[in-house]
């Protein structure tokens, strides 16, 4: 028994030694040999951060490393919340300063320090402390705690990091008691703790993480900890953090004026004779996608997606399997199958090859938090096919370009008049938000397009008021279907099924089953009951086709990568 004891406290003692850093051999690029990171909690939901990183080049001549870090976090809900970052110093390990510089990108919500000179190479082991304040860095979202959710390491890392290790101070009052901890590690997204990063309280307040492997290029360590609430006050922001965006100056006023004259001479739609009448036919035969882009002047939503997505059902090219709810508190998914070959535009074989690849089938669910990604790709072979039938200037797109290009040189020289005359950055500031705004406004149509979008709107209103067209509807063949991907595209998907009832009668509901829609008994159907399963199938798509992961990690329903914190960095 003794000798188990002895055993135990033996081994207990050995794996809490850090293991030694090996450096590695006739090495001539950057990689971190050691990066330790040390964080306190403050009671005013700020961090205090110091991270410690040994960065070795070899034999290599080089400047030094970068450091970039997220001054943003987004939620679920897409909202973006600000995390102010200071800069305390940036030095070595025996305090020496480095030179460095500052970029600040408030359009992608970052900031970077590149350490280093121009003209000074250093080869070997190089040590930097960069010591950092974090604001708003606890998340208070949840009435029953509160969260630290931090990204320790950073999944953005463009060089290897052999060791990690982090220590993470917590307000008194904050216990192993009543706290809940959960790690994930490896690359971004990850769910898992694939790199088996361990976690310990090793005192009341004070938790250890360690990292065992080798982080390669986007691997990282993030945590999540849960803890009573009340214990840290929630981010109050200072009088011009609140307020400052609400202060106008000459200079955003004259940008303003200037920006409207631009946009009216460029970017306004042609005027056209207004007058909308019913259009009958789908116009030029447009898929959902490509409509949806003129409807929006070149902005695709969400709900385009899913509309498309039943307009390939439709037309045959696949098929879709609801799948039954398994539980109480689980919900219905569907299945996408591949059917037919049929003949597609571009901007739906583009979709079709995001959805499906190479692969028969996909279910819904698995394109959560993975399908957004693939929406720009989608979304620029139809601006490119609407621009070459000339419905959308290509021009307005060259003016977006270049007001983003000028507002990111405005923003850019309002960092160093901050130390001067910061109302003055902040005027180059605010006139930068001006150039981005009118970034998304800088897209029109054409005249060929603006008469388009009128008979898209009178397509609308033939879907809107179809009863009084109906010896139209005795013309044609399959029109509730053919039309239903346009009646969600326009969301009116309810009211267009009740038109139909109005024309067709409730007895051709009672026995219509759609080829398309398999794994239910739609003979037992009513009309609403169609509608609803059409509705519960679109907004399923919806917001499943464009979720990004989660922004809480507690329950253990976080990822690597996730939460506030992380960036990455590199050598140069």
């Amino acid at each position: 028994m003794i000798k188990k004891i002895l055993f135990s406290f033996l081994f207990a003692f050995v794996i809490s030694l850090p293991l030694p850093s090996l450096a590695r051999e006739n090495v001539d690029y950057w990689y971190i040999k050691d990066f330790k990171s040390e964080i306190v909690v403050n009671k005013d939901s700020s961090l205090d951060i110091t991270e410690y990183i040994t960065a070795d080049c070899g034999s290599a001549q080089k400047h030094g490393i970068f450091r970039t870090l997220p001054t943003q976090k987004t939620m679920e809900d897409d909202k973006k919340i600000s995390m102010p970052i200071d800069l305390v110093s940036i030095t070595d390990f025996n305090q020496k300063r480095y030179n460095y510089s500052t970029t600040l990108d408030r359009y992608y919500g970052t900031i970077t320090w590149k350490i280093g000179s121009e003209n000074i190479f250093v080869t070997g082991e190089n040590y930097y402390k960069i010591h950092y304040k974090v604001k708003n860095a606890i998340l208070h979202q949840n009435e029953n705690f509160d969260e630290l959710y931090w990204n320790l390491s950073g999944n953005f890392w463009d060089i290897p990091i052999d060791n990690f290790s982090a220590k993470i101070f917590f307000p008194e009052g904050i216990t192993r008691s009543n706290s809940d901890v959960f790690v994930y590690s490896g690359a971004f997204g990850e769910s898992g703790n694939l790199l088996e990063a361990s976690t310990r309280y090793t005192s009341d307040g004070l938790i250890e993480v360690f990292a065992p492997f080798t982080m390669e290029r986007g691997e990282g360590v993030t945590v999540s900890v849960t803890f009573p609430d009340g214990i840290v006050e929630p981010y109050v922001p200072t009088f011009f953090e609140k307020y400052g965006k609400n202060f106008f100056f000459a200079i955003p006023l004259v940008v303003l004026i200037v920006c409207i004259f631009l946009w009216k001479k460029f970017g306004d739609d042609p005027s056209i004779n207004p007058t909308v009448a019913p259009e009958f036919e789908i116009p030029e035969g447009l898929c959902p996608i490509d409509m949806g882009l003129v409807y929006t002047d070149g902005s695709l939503k969400n709900h385009f997606i899913s509309s498309s997505i039943i307009n390939l059902a439709v037309k045959g090219a696949i098929k879709i399997e609801k799948i039954e709810k398994k539980g109480v508190f689980s919900k219905a998914d569907f299945k996408l199958i591949r059917d037919k070959q049929v003949e597609l535009p571009a901007s739906e074989e583009k979709l079709l090859f995001e959805l499906l690849g190479s692969k028969s089938e996909v279910s819904i669910s698995s394109l959560k938090n993975v399908f957004y990604s693939k929406i720009p790709s989608i979304t620029k072979v139809s601006q490119d096919f609407l621009s070459e039938k000339k419905w959308l200037k290509k021009s307005s797109r060259v003016w977006q370009v270049a007001m983003i290009v000028i507002g990111s040189f405005v923003l850019f020289a309002s960092f160093p008049s901050f130390s001067s005359y910061w109302q003055f950055g902040v005027s180059l500031i605010l006139s930068a938000l001006v150039f981005f705004i009118f970034s998304f406004l800088m897209k029109s149509r054409t005249i060929e397009g603006a008469h388009l979008h009128r008979r898209i709107k009178g397509f609308r209103l033939y879907m809107e008021t179809a009863e009084k067209y109906r010896q139209k509807f005795n013309e044609k063949e399959n029109i509730f279907e053919k039309f239903l991907p346009y009646a969600i595209l326009f969301g009116i998907t309810k009211l267009w099924i009740a038109k139909m009832k109005e024309i067709y009668g409730r007895e051709y509901f009672d026995t219509y089953a759609p080829l398309w829609f398999v794994g239910t008994d739609f003979r037992s159907f009513n009309v609403d009951k169609i509608a609803s399963e059409i509705s519960t199938l679109s907004s399923n798509m919806a917001t499943t086709i464009s979720s990004s992961p989660s922004s809480s990690g507690s329950g253990g329903g976080g990822f690597s990568g996730g939460g506030g914190g992380g960036g990455g960095g590199g050598g140069w």
